[in-house]
């Protein structure tokens, strides 16, 4: 009979600030993943991804690992609540609390493209 264990709080969060911060889809993530040397017996689709962000689903250990490899961190940042990932993946959750709601316009004050007067002798007038 098989016991759950809790789920880790935080790690869907984690495992997809991963990704956005490398501007991957879903299944480039699966490619890079597959770059650390996971086991050919282990099949891992956009899919699988999709479930591990949403907290539907758990990844393996060795997926796992896979992740912290790509990320340049240890495991027990991913799977510690109490740790957080180093600042460079700041950019991916800061960009998510920037995020305007749909709709919105981005407002940018721009430079007048006014056209410059051409300079010549004062007493040249056409």
């Amino acid at each position: 009979m098989g016991s759950s264990r809790p789920q880790t709080s935080r790690l869907a969060e984690k495992l997809r600030d991963i990704r956005t911060s490398f501007s991957f889809s879903q299944a480039q993530m699966v490619d890079r993943l597959k770059e650390q040397k996971l086991p050919s017996s282990l099949t891992l689709y956009a899919g699988n991804i999709s479930r591990f962000e949403q907290g539907l689903r758990e990844p393996p250990l060795l997926v796992l690992l896979a992740y912290a490899r790509a990320a340049g961190v240890g495991v027990e940042v991913l799977i510690d609540a109490e740790l957080d990932l180093p600042n460079r993946f700041a950019r991916s959750m800061n960009l998510k609390l920037k995020r305007k709601p749909a709709g919105a316009t981005k407002t940018t004050t721009q430079k007048s493209k006014a056209p410059k007067k051409k300079r010549g002798s004062p007493g040249l007038h056409r």
